[in-house]
């Protein structure tokens, strides 16, 4: 199952949008082809930091965090041949980047923990919990 589909996207970007950056033809209709690489393409490259943090299953469906930062990348990949660096879209992209390399190291939790609780920005979601903590190590103190 795809992390974000096609009518995904065009929710999160406007219908107009991706037939404006697909239609390259002038056709009238959004190239479905161009689509759908752009999707793939963003798809693994989000999963490559997300494989470097955790190999658990992703859930179905997949977390919003997820499909945003998909959205974006597949934004601009249809963008790339006219992006600069200063165009919005980049800017979005350089961020999701950064973002994506912190949910690579653990700085950012991509999934919630099992009992809804929040997660400490730098834990691991999946770590077992924590056992020694400063309140259960404070009997030991002089």
């Amino acid at each position: 199952m795809p992390i974000l589909t096609r009518a995904e996207l065009e929710t999160r970007l406007g219908a107009e949008t991706v037939l404006q950056l697909t239609d390259l033809e002038n056709l009238g209709l959004a190239n479905a082809e161009r689509v759908n690489a752009a999707l793939s393409d963003a798809e693994a490259e989000v999963m490559g930091y997300v494989r470097a943090a955790t190999s658990a299953p992703i859930p179905d469906p997949a977390p919003d965090t997820l499909k945003r930062l998909v959205a974006i990348v597949a934004h601009y990949n249809l963008w790339r041949r006219q992006c600069t660096e200063d165009n919005p879209v980049y800017i979005a992209y350089r961020d999701a980047a950064r973002e994506l390399r912190d949910i690579a190291t653990g700085k950012v939790a991509l999934f919630p923990s099992p009992d809804g609780a929040a997660v400490p920005p730098g834990a691991a979601v999946w770590a077992p919990p924590r056992m020694l903590t400063d309140t259960s190590l404070a009997r030991m103190l002089p």
